[in-house]
């Protein structure tokens, strides 16, 4: 029994002395560890509801950007159809234009064409005089009345001046 006690004293000694010296260390370190914990504990929760937070805000931002984008492609479509409206309607007067200058070609083409008809034409009559002139006058039976009758005509219109001359003076 003797062992006993003496074990059980040396047991008890060894208690004492790491109850007594080593005990605080170990609670501080327990107590560090414990805040440690509880810090990160906290700061995993502030994280979590910064992730929250940042989750919200990207959805709200995707959000906004897709509206955003509905909007520009609203506003594409409006100008497209704007841009659209502007070229017809350019595109109508540059075809009234040409139609107006095509129809003032053709009323000029127009002209020009029945000047030179009228000028073929009348060429063409003086020729045709000439040749009936020149033919009656081979004949010299025909030659010499021709000159009798232009005579006689130069005669009648000498003397219409001279009775009309005598009136004015």
């Amino acid at each position: 029994m003797g062992t006993f006690f003496g074990q059980l004293f040396a047991f008890a000694v060894i208690v004492f002395v790491i109850v007594r010296y080593a005990g605080p260390p170990v609670r501080k370190l327990m107590a560090k560890q414990q805040d440690e914990v509880r810090t990160q504990i906290s700061e995993s929760e502030a994280a979590a509801a910064r992730l929250a937070e940042a989750k919200k805000a990207h959805e709200e931002a995707v959000s906004q950007a897709r509206n955003e984008a509905a909007q520009i492609r609203e506003d594409a479509r409006a100008d497209a159809q704007r841009i659209t409206a502007q070229l017809r309607e350019q595109a109508d007067a540059e075809v009234a234009r040409i139609k107006q200058h095509g129809v003032e070609q053709l009323a000029l083409q127009r002209q020009q064409l029945i000047r030179q008809l009228q000028l073929d034409l009348g060429s063409a009559a003086v020729a045709k005089a000439g040749d009936t002139v020149r033919s009656r006058l081979a004949d010299s039976g025909a030659q010499s009345g021709s000159v009798d009758r232009f005579l006689d005509e130069l005669e009648a219109m000498a003397s219409d001046g001279k009775s009309s001359n005598k009136g004015v003076s």
